[in-house]
């Protein structure tokens, strides 16, 4: 006879072979485990925006020498949210600020590869999120000059 765990393995197997068929492993894997979530403690950039589904994204960013050492989030979006904020941290990350201009919404519906239509709207978030820590970044260097 089986165990509870052993039959929630294999219902969560069925679950996620259904899954691939409509999104990527990738947008899979960023939405259930976000590898970048979490502030960052006093980070150089930060950034908060709400966007008109609803969903509030936070993006910290940890520059040395200008560039993105390390890049993070918060949302309390739905999964394709978590997943664009994920990507987006990602891919900022080891850019330089100027090279962090390519962090937008196309950049993370291609690294996230199969996006559906409808929550598209979550990687310009995103991307728009990132693009406003890294101005502030920017803007608090030049204060500091």
């Amino acid at each position: 006879m089986k165990t509870d765990r052993a039959i929630e393995e294999i219902m969560l197997g069925m679950v996620r072979e259904k899954a691939v068929e409509l999104y990527s492993e990738t947008l899979i894997e960023h939405g259930v485990n976000p590898s970048n979530y979490g502030p960052i403690k006093d980070p150089d950039g930060y950034a908060k925006i709400t966007g008109p589904c609803g969903d509030t994204v936070e993006m910290y960013l940890r520059v040395q020498n200008g560039t993105v050492e390390d890049a993070t989030f918060n949302t309390d979006g739905c999964m394709f949210s978590i997943a664009a904020c994920s990507a987006a941290a990602e891919l900022a990350r080891g850019k330089t600020l100027a090279g962090c201009i390519g962090v937008n919404q196309s950049a993370i519906l291609k690294h996230l590869e199969k996006m559906p239509a409808d929550h598209e709207h979550c990687a310009l978030l995103a991307a728009m999120t990132i693009q406003k820590a890294v101005r502030q970044c920017i803007e608090e260097r030049k204060t500091e000059q």
